[in-house]
């Protein structure tokens, strides 16, 4: 069984890139995926994946490769899960040519 999914959708946000430490570095985008029932879907890009969002724009239609990655966290007593939609190949939209 394969993680790798693809997802269409509307780039609606992108932020700065976040250096976490000096060995990793993230940046997040929103994607609004559907049209009746529009969700959406914070993403990441990361390490050398950051630059794949310098190409594209907010309102660009775009098809997203994602891995669905999670794991469980413990702090003290506490605990809980944390699910990330990463992404790892960004392209236009098929009625897109190119990105802007």
């Amino acid at each position: 069984m394969s993680d790798a999914f693809q997802i269409d959708g509307i780039i609606k946000e992108i932020f700065d890139e976040n250096v976490i430490s000096e060995k990793f570095k993230k940046r997040e985008f929103i994607l609004e995926h559907g049209t009746e029932y529009p969700e959406l879907l914070k993403m990441e890009v990361v390490q050398e994946k950051c630059d794949l969002l310098d190409k594209y724009k907010v309102g660009q239609s775009v098809n997203v490769d994602i891995n669905i990655k999670g794991r469980r966290w413990e702090k003290g007593k506490d605990s809980g899960y944390i699910t990330w939609l990463q992404a790892w190949r960004i392209t236009p939209a098929e009625a897109d040519d190119q990105p802007w």
